[in-house]
Formats: structure tokens, sequence, C-alpha cells
């Protein structure tokens, strides 16, 4: 089950509504985390929503919470010294108070239960405190969101605080926002922009302190019964990674028990260690990069005792897949990207925490733009050892104004990818690996299929012909390339990358791939889980065309998209609402669409990378999967085409598709058969294969 399933409405109030039974009940049910910024608690609150927060600690939800403490006038003069060292002092005075108070207004279970929740981190407090030109008033906010295992948020702000009269005594009323429609995506998006800023303390006018240690220690002791829910993963981890100690709060690098590595996953880590902590995994996609980089983490921290590590992916949405990852492995990576008050305080305190020796593991999960941001770099920068640098997808890094920025304080090293080396820029690549190393490990596509860790496929080449306006404005772009190949002036060369770009597109939008198109998609009847990859000039065609003239349920997924939609994409695709998706270079990295059962491919530049990575989304197994099926549409000159002046313009179209064809050919279950099909053509220009 999730958020959305739940049927919400768009407002409650506590005299037409059981506002417990209706919305925080059904949302803690089917959510695995709670934030939420209120001005008063009671624990009481958690005793009414106990049906619900049962499951919720069950399925390991967590839950942070940032509340205000009750002040009395003395305790203002406290907390208005302002000096760092009292704060600590007067807020144990005051929760110390206040929880002396709940252990005096709750039952024993219910006290018991909710000190597991904060021994086991499901329930983490914050205490805000206005300062600045707030100062002296209260935190006085009111608004939550709740998020589940599929990315579903929903948020919601109105008069009511987390105690038991703000849900059931009081008259309240409180709207509610779901980020699945549309119009009210901004919203939930505001209301979390507002409550990471107050969670990281990244607010000039509210001071957000941790529960003090005392205070905690306190809540602690008041776990007179055993824990009403399943034990969580990382604290299994932690109990059981350091011997003879019983530690519930500490979340220590871990190998999951529920991961079992292996054989090639384990020689690659040796490798890598035998290496001095440095180099390349250079392994098909599908093949667990994620999970063998993270077991090698482990290993180096085990071996030394702490470890502070960065792990750096090229895209937002690749963050989000290694911090669940990450987590399962026992860290509690930071998240950089997009504002810096959302991470660059926390992460500044973390690394003086390392470097102080306070702190064993430091984690941060970045983009590569964030990583070589000014900010990011200095923090970094100030790291002592041991250190790990993992980069995902590394052939990102190697481009000019990003290389530069490879820490050198960092000593140990781990890069992945399917693909490492950058097409036509032996600088970058030669870059790359003198900082990471050369490949450690290597693991082919052919070895993952023969292993049985990818799905075997079958090839199919369309041969399409070019028209003869095609072929002769092909021929006119070879002759001006061929005037700039060799230059060596700045603007020349970027004359010359225009004008590659321009051919590239004359091949994969040649006119007759969408009739070609049409007639093999209906002699080959019933269509699911089909993938047609697409010029972002054949787009709105391509869809139109399955669509419209062939009836076919599609869904497009392109940058213009937003994430959340994108995922129920992926989502009705899994489940066959959808027979297929029109996509373009978004799915290239980093997106699973493992259902896939047939892929067409009407569009490819002549970078092998994206070829190689658009295969590899292919051939992830999934279940009722024995083979794919890839159909890839092949741009030839026309035989009726006689100028003997342009010969030279047909051989380099052949060329420039076979280097995808024969990538695509040699690992097929059916290779001769498809060698076959473009034998005749290779040989006319005295082309191998």
């Amino acid at each position: 089950m999730s958020l959305r399933s739940q049927g919400f409405a768009s407002v409650y109030d506590t005299s037409t509504n059981d506002v417990v039974r209706e919305f925080f009940v059904p949302a803690l049910r089917t959510s695995i985390q709670y934030d939420r910024g209120v001005g008063y608690f009671s624990s009481g609150f958690f005793r009414n929503v106990a049906q619900g927060l049962v499951e919720f600690a069950a399925h390991e939800g967590q839950i942070r919470l940032i509340a205000s403490p009750i002040l009395d006038e003395a305790d203002w003069e406290a907390l208005s010294i302002g000096e760092q060292a009292r704060w600590d002092i007067a807020l144990r005075k005051i929760l110390q108070r206040d929880i002396n108070s709940l252990a005096e207004s709750l039952a024993a279970d219910t006290l018991s239960a909710l000190a597991w929740m904060v021994a086991d981190d499901i329930l983490t407090f914050k205490v805000a405190v206005p300062v600045n030109k707030l100062s002296g008033g209260e935190f006085h906010t009111k608004f939550g969101i709740f998020t589940d295992a599929e990315g579903n948020r929903v948020s919601f702000e109105g008069s009511n605080n987390e105690t038991v009269r703000g849900t059931v005594s009081n008259f309240e009323k409180f709207k509610v926002f779901c980020s699945w429609e549309p119009v009210l995506a901004k919203l939930v998006d505001a209301d979390i922009d507002v409550f990471e800023r107050l969670w990281t303390n990244g607010d000039p006018n509210v001071q957000t302190l941790d529960l003090p240690e005392a205070a905690r220690n306190q809540l602690l002791s008041l776990r007179t019964m055993d824990r009403p829910y399943p034990e969580p993963s990382w604290v299994k981890v932690a109990r059981t990674a350091v011997e003879g100690r019983a530690s519930y709060s500490i979340k220590l690098p871990q190998l999951p028990e529920n991961v079992q590595l292996r054989d090639y996953q384990l020689t690659g880590i040796d490798a890598w260690i035998d290496n001095d902590y440095r180099g390349l995994f250079e392994m098909a996609t599908g093949t667990g990069k994620t999970i063998t980089a993270l077991a090698a983490m482990v290993r180096l921290y085990v071996n030394e005792g702490r470890l502070a590590i960065i792990i750096a992916v090229p895209y937002q949405h690749l963050v989000d897949q290694w911090e669940v990852d990450a987590k399962r492995f026992g860290l509690q990576p930071i998240l950089a990207y997009e504002k810096k008050s959302s991470w660059l305080p926390t992460l500044t305190q973390h690394v003086q925490e390392y470097n102080r020796g306070d702190r064993s593991e430091l984690s941060v999960i970045v983009t590569h733009a964030t990583f070589t941001n000014e900010d990011f770099q200095r923090v970094i920068g100030l790291l002592v050892y041991p250190t790990l640098l993992i980069a995902d997808e590394v052939h990102h890094l190697g481009a000019e104004q990003r290389r530069t920025k490879l820490p050198a304080n960092i000593n140990c090293r781990l890069a992945l990818s399917a693909t490492p080396d950058r097409w036509h820029d032996e600088s970058g690549t030669q870059k790359l690996r003198e900082y990471f190393g050369d490949t450690v490990f290597r693991f082919s596509l052919e070895r993952a299929i023969q292993r049985g860790i990818l799905t075997p496929y079958s090839y199919f080449p369309q041969i399409v012909e070019l028209s003869e306006d095609e072929m002769q404005e092909y021929r006119q772009l070879s002759v001006r390339i061929a005037r700039l190949i060799n230059a060596k002036d700045e603007q020349k060369q970027e004359a010359l990358d225009m004008l590659l770009i321009k051919r590239a597109k004359l091949l994969n939008n040649a006119g007759e791939k969408l009739p070609a198109l049409e007639i093999l998609v209906r002699s080959l009847g019933d269509l699911h889980h089909a993938l047609f990859y697409c010029a972002p000039e054949q787009i709105d065609q391509v869809s139109q065309l399955l669509g419209w003239n062939l009836g076919l349920r599609i869904g497009r997924f392109t940058a213009k998209e937003p994430n959340d939609l994108r995922q129920q994409i992926l989502s009705d695709f899994d489940a066959k609402i959808l027979q297929g998706l029109v996509a373009m270079k978004c799915l290239d990295e980093g997106v699973d669409v493992p259902s896939t059962r047939v892929a067409f491919v009407l569009a490819s530049s002549g970078n092998p990378r994206e070829f190689i990575q658009r295969r590899g989304r292919i051939l992830r197994r999934a279940t009722g999967k024995s083979e794919a099926h890839i159909y890839d549409f092949i741009a030839v000159p026309s035989q009726s085409w006689s100028d003997d002046s342009s010969s030279s313009s047909e051989k380099s179209i052949i060329e420039h598709e076979l280097h995808r064809f024969r990538e695509f050919a040699n690992s097929a279950r059916n290779k001769h058969e498809a060698l076959e099909v473009i034998w005749g053509i290779a040989s006319r220009y005295g082309l191998h294969l």
C-alpha cells in the first residue's frame, strides 16, 4: 500500500472528522518517514495513533520531530545569554522537567514504547528556539510531511499541535497536499524545503538543537518493557558489529544480513584492496556496482576503524537511489545537492567531529555538480585520513571543468563505470586514470549473461535506406567536416563539433524510420514492456504514431516530466498499465526498467557509452523474463544512389552504424542471423564485421 491509495481529503477538522482514524493512522501505516514541525508535543499523541505507529515502526519508518520546549521567563533568561556552552545546560533543565511530566502523565507501556523509538532512532527530537529578530517569540509552526517507499509525499498544515488536545479535544483544522497532484506538488516541495532548513539549523532566526545527551539518556531509562516492534535492521547491525557492546543508537558500516556477495564481487574488492585502495571497477550495467562498492567501503572501515565516505553521482535521482542502499549498509548519509542550507551546516559539523575523533563515520552523497562547488570542496578539503571517494559513472568527472576539482587530500579512491573511457577525450580519460588508478576489476556483459546475472537477448537490425535528399545532405556535411577535421583553431573545432552533431541527427531522424517502425510494431502483435529510444526531434512523432495510429498505451519519459510523474510512469509500465515507454537520454544512466522485454532503438549517437548503457537497462533480470529482444534501426545509403563521387560518404555512414551493430550483435543469441542482415551491405564497401 502507498499514500496514493489512501484517498485523503483536502481538509480535515476535529468537529466533523476523526482525524486520528481518518488521517494520521492510515498515513503512518503507509509511510517510511514522518517529518513534523510543531509548537507543542505530548507523547499522548503517540498513544492515540499507536495502531498506525506500530506498523510504521515495523517497516522501519523514521520520525523527525522539531518542537518548542515549554519555556518560562527564567528559561528565556538562561537561553538568551547565547553562549554555545550554556545551551546544553539550560535545555537539560527544561527538558528534564518536561520528561518528568511525561512520566507522570502516561501509562508505563506507552512511555516504554516511546523510549524504545528514541533509542532505536525511529523517533529523533530536535528543539527549536527563536533567535535574532524572532528572539523572545515562540516556535509556533504546525506542519508535517509523510513519505512512503515509492517517494509519494503528503504534507499538511493547520492549527493542530502534536498533542491529544490537538487531535481530539480542541477544534482544529488542517489542509492536506499530495505530491502526485500537479497543482499541489509545489506546496509539498515548499513544506519539505522549510523542514530541511529548520532540521539542518539553516534558518537564521530559529536555533535548532539536538536533544541533550542527559535528556536523551533519561528517556532511554524509561524502557521498562520489551521492544513492541521488530528490531530495526540498523540496530541489529550496530548491536552485532561490536562484541560485548549493546549499542542502540550508533549505526556502523556493515554488510547487510540479506546481502550475499558473489564470487566476482569479492574478487573485485580484493583487487582494489591489493592496489592500495585505489582503482576502477569496469562492470557491465546491472552487475551490482553499487553493492560491490559499498561492500568495499565496509572492508576499508573495518580495517581502519573509522572512515569518511564521499559518494559522488552524476544526477539527483541517483543520490536518492544510493541513499537507499547506503542506509542498508549502516550509513546515515548527508544528501548534498541544490540548496546549500540543506547540507552545508551539517556537513561542516560532521567534518569537524570526524577530525576531532568524536565521530567514527561520516558519509555524504553528492551530485557531481555540487561536488565541484566551491563550498563543498572547501569543507571536504579539511578532512583528515582515512577518507574514501566513490565516484559513480566516473566518466562524467573527466570533463575539463570537473577533473581539476578531484581532491588531493582523499587517499582512498574507487571509480565505477561500465564505460569509463571518455569518447573522443583522451586527455580526460588519462586524468581520471591518473587520479583513481587503472581498472583493477572488469566484469563484461558477456560474462554477466553467461552467469545468469543479466538476461540473454536477440538482436534484430532493421535496415532503413536514406532518401536521395538525405544522402545529398550527408555528403555536403561530410565535405565540410573533412575540411575541418585536422583544424587546431578553437573556433574551427567548435564548428566541427556542430557539423558532426548535425550529421548524426540526420541519421537518427531518417525519414523512413517511422514507416518501418509502424510496419514492425503491427507485425509483432500484442506488445508490452516495450521501450522506444528516440531522438528529441522524434519524440512527438513516435508518441503520436504509437498512441494514435496503433492504439498503444504509452508514456513519455523525458526530462520535461516531473520526478513524481516519472516514478508513476515507471510503476504503470512495470504493471502493464502502459504497454510502452517513449524515452530519450534520461533513461541512459541510473533509471532501472528491468521489466523491459523489447526495445526499439530509433536513434543513437556514435558514443559507445550511450548505446552500451541503453542495452544494460534492457537486460536487467525480472520475474518471468527469460529473454529480451532489441530492434535496431540502421540507416544506410540507398542502393539506387549511384554518384561515384559520394562513395566515401556512403562508407562513412556504414562505418558509423557498424560500431553499434558489432557491439550489439557479438553478444546476442542470434549473432550469425544478425550478421547476415548487414553482411552484404558491409561487403559492398569493403568493411569487415
